[in-house]
């Protein structure tokens, strides 16, 4: 059976994938469809029921049942193009009850276990103790710290798989003990702390089921209320913890997206050098783990830009920089007389 990423025009689709969205409309001329997305685990592709080729005959009426989103759907259906992308013409469709939802998100490609031990050893380095005792706390509730760790970062920018989440927050504690030490009086630990805890309202504004739809809550509280808020539940749970480092670690939840002008959701504008200094490494890991998937994700082409990816909407410039006189093989271009000739071609990404 193919994969959403294997999928070709003019093929027929025979299989189970995961129900994202589902929607009946209307045509200029009145009558019925559907259309929806589904996914597996490699990507997600639209589809649609027309209600019939040459007119009315309640096929959309007929197929509604099955078509409920939030399922696993057995479908039937031709690989048709429209507008430069890839969709599914939908011929028959039944509900696969016995599917796992797990088997239709991509996962992070590190092992869990491996993250487990580096979350470890990061709470084994940290030297001050009210800090280590707070990781810890977080990390031995499994009611905080389970969900945390299979969240993704986010619906569709960045880390967007199973323990994404958990990957993101490990990358950044990277990244902070690498750059911390260049600005000498940053609490380097603080920062370390934000890594772990400025996302964690994600794994509950974010929907555990394929499609990584935004739930009630986080719709009307948002990852940063419910972030802020489990940092002070945890720090009020520990004995003496110090009020003013709980109000800082507070204070670079709220504010870790940046100021708040630049319109992406902060409670509060960065006011500490560990507050600013966190939010922009936090962009930085996002934003360039975005680039890296829209390129591993680029399909197969000789196009010097990625597609356009929602929902950021950039392409990126595929040609590596040490690339652009490699030889491809089957980009040989015979000479008069049978010989070839080897025509320089750009290495892609």
């Amino acid at each position: 059976m193919a994969t959403v990423s294997e999928l070709k025009e003019g093929q027929v689709f025979d299989g189970t994938l995961w129900l994202v969205s589902s929607a009946v409309k209307r045509t200029k001329s009145g009558d019925p469809y559907w259309e929806g997305q589904l996914q597996d685990a490699t990507g997600s592709v639209s589809a649609k029921v027309w209600d019939s080729a040459g007119g009315k005959n309640g096929r959309v009426k007929a197929l509604e049942p099955a078509l409920s989103a939030g399922r696993a759907v057995r479908v039937r259906a031709r690989v048709d193009a429209f507008a430069g992308a890839l969709q599914l013409n939908i011929l028959e469709a039944a509900a696969d009850p016995d599917a796992s939802p797990e088997m239709f998100s991509p996962k992070s490609q590190r092992p869990l276990p491996d993250m487990l031990k580096e979350l470890e050893a990061v709470i084994a380095s940290l030297k001050d103790p009210d800090y280590k005792r707070l990781l810890d706390a977080f990390r031995s509730d499994k009611g905080l710290f389970g969900p945390f760790c299979d969240a993704p970062a986010a619906k569709a920018i960045h880390h967007a798989w199973v323990h994404g989440l958990f990957e993101h927050s490990l990358q950044l504690a990277k990244g902070a003990r690498a750059l911390a030490p260049l600005y000498p009086g940053l609490d380097g630990e603080l920062v370390i702390l934000g890594c772990f805890f400025h996302d964690a309202g994600k794994a509950w504004e974010i929907s555990p089921l394929p499609g990584f739809e935004y739930t009630t809550q986080g719709k009307l509280l948002g990852h940063i209320y419910m972030g802020a808020r489990l940092v002070e539940r945890l720090c009020d749970q520990l004995k003496e913890f110090p009020a003013e480092k709980r109000l800082h670690l507070v204070h670079l939840v709220l504010s870790h997206q940046g100021d708040r002008s630049e319109g992406f959701g902060s409670a509060a504008d960065p006011a500490t050098p560990e507050a600013l200094f966190f939010h922009h490494l936090d962009n930085l890991d996002a934003k360039v783990q975005n680039c890296m998937t829209s390129l591993s994700q680029a399909p197969e082409s000789e196009d010097e830009f990625t597609p356009l990816r929602y929902p950021m909407r950039k392409a990126y410039y595929r040609v590596r920089p040490q690339g652009a006189t490699e030889l491809k093989e089957n980009q040989k271009k015979p000479k008069d007389g049978g010989r070839e000739e080897e025509k320089a071609q750009p290495k892609l990404w």
